[in-house]
């Protein structure tokens, strides 16, 4: 599963069909860290100095927003799922958490040791640590939708189940992030011609997000995969 990595294959269904939409949002969310993953790949060998900082920048907003991903399924949306599926339905979606985080962890340290001023910048050096646990962690994003297979759900919650467990995850989102680098990345890591309707957040903060708060790290967004209004950018791995 070697660099570019392939996007997901949207799942089957209707995204207005409660049982249905999970799966379908997750790939959408997956898709946007294979999107950044494979933007940060493409791009590192050919950073120049000047642009060191802001592409440092991008990176460890990306990999915050994979970490920050995975402690909300396991805090949060995986307890609630558990509550319903029975103890252990999510067990192995943990287990490959931990698998690619030791990995993860270790690009992370690098990139904000260049960004303290700890560690020369090398493009490569990136690319080699994200060979180290890119295939696992893509692999998980792919495999992790198995878990949200409609029919399971339809056997043991209701749709009021999954409306609640939506709203519970909404209000943390909205709670945590920062509309001028969380959302912003967000927005910019989303191909919106895959799915007009997504992500469906409340139209004050997207707004402030595309027309204000974007321009708070315009530097760094350049890197993104995408344009702030959605558009997928040329050459960055995903075409």
């Amino acid at each position: 599963m070697p660099y570019p990595y392939k996007l997901i294959p949207r799942p089957g269904g209707d995204h207005t069909n409660a049982f249905e939409n999970q799966a379908i949002e997750m790939s959408l969310v997956h898709n946007m860290f294979i999107r950044g993953i494979n933007a940060i790949y493409t791009q590192a060998p050919s950073i120049k100095p000047p642009q060191v900082k802001s592409f440092m920048f991008f990176c460890t907003q990306m990999f915050q927003a994979i970490h920050h991903h995975h402690i909300l399924e396991e805090t949060l949306a995986f307890p609630l799922l558990e509550a319903k599926l029975g103890a252990g339905a999510m067990a192995h979606n943990v287990e490959q958490h931990h698998e690619f985080m030791g990995g993860l962890d270790a690009l992370e340290k690098y990139l904000h040791s260049v960004q303290a001023g700890e560690a020369e910048y090398d493009g490569a050096k990136i690319r080699r640590m994200l060979d180290a646990f890119g295939d696992v962690l893509v692999q998980h994003l792919n495999e992790e939708l198995k878990t949200l297979d409609p029919e399971t759900l339809r056997a043991s919650l209701t749709e009021a189940d999954l409306k609640s467990m939506e709203q519970q995850l909404q209000k943390r989102i909205l709670e945590q992030a920062t509309l001028s680098t969380d959302l912003a990345l967000a927005l910019t890591l989303h191909d919106k011609s895959t799915a007009p309707h997504w992500p469906a957040l409340p139209t004050p903060p997207l707004l402030l997000t595309k027309y204000l708060f974007y321009y708070v790290h315009r530097d760094a967004w350049v890197f993104a995969p995408c344009t702030i209004h959605g558009f997928l950018k040329p050459g960055l791995g995903n075409n």
